[in-house]
């Protein structure tokens, strides 16, 4: 099993659960994850975050928890006390139970980048426990959205400006979770694009209902 297969890339961000362990202090957190190569994996972890402090205190390794499963995402921020977990097989962090794949990896450099720090890691062992595993990403599900809105502005725009003025506002939005989580230029261009064509239909209207 490579990164690639677990649906990690080096232009969009991977949403997983992270554990991290630094002595007796066990923190979990949602995270995005990028490919750095076939053999490493970069987190960008915001300061006055519990896991960017225990990376400071010298955290050696974490845990990529692999699921879709949006209770234990809803649990790691808002619920900690539920996230149930069971030990790792090569790190001292451990795996959060219940998920579709793991990622255990070292903590092989930390770069203080200002307002986060960039955190080099080098997968030790991947483990699959259920088929067609696959890490969660923000961008692709946002493009998804922002069609179902665009086509509701197409069946709306004739009776109802206003509301289709509110989709075009959501469709901003999820332009927004683009640009943030990936870099893959053919994913910013289908945005740009379903934005660009929004506007131009409730522009085509509001001049219609001038004349």
């Amino acid at each position: 099993m490579q990164l690639r297969d677990l649906g990690f890339s080096k232009s969009t961000y991977s949403e997983i659960i992270l554990t991290i362990r630094h002595g007796d202090a066990v923190n979990v957190a949602p995270m995005g994850v990028l490919l750095e190569d076939d053999k490493r994996l970069s987190l960008r972890v915001y300061k006055e975050q519990r896991t960017c402090e225990l990376i400071e205190k010298g955290a050696v390794d974490c845990v990529l928890n692999i699921t879709c499963n949006s209770t234990l995402f809803y649990d790691a921020v808002l619920n900690k006390s539920e996230i149930s977990y069971c030990p790792s097989e090569t790190v001292s962090s451990p795996r959060v139970r219940g998920c579709d794949a793991y990622v255990e990896c070292l903590i092989i450099h930390v770069k203080d980048c200002g307002e986060y720090v960039r955190v080099l890691l080098k997968p030790q062992l991947i483990k699959v426990s259920r088929r067609m595993a696959k890490a969660h990403n923000r961008a692709e599900p946002a493009v998804i959205e922002a069609l179902v809105c665009f086509t509701k502005i197409l069946h709306l725009i004739k009776s109802n400006v206003e509301m289709a003025e509110g989709l075009k506002e959501r469709i901003k939005i999820f332009r927004e979770i683009v640009y943030h989580s990936t870099r893959s230029k053919k994913l910013r261009m289908m945005m740009t694009e379903i934005l660009d064509r929004a506007e131009e239909v409730i522009r085509e209207k509001k001049a219609i209902d001038k004349h």
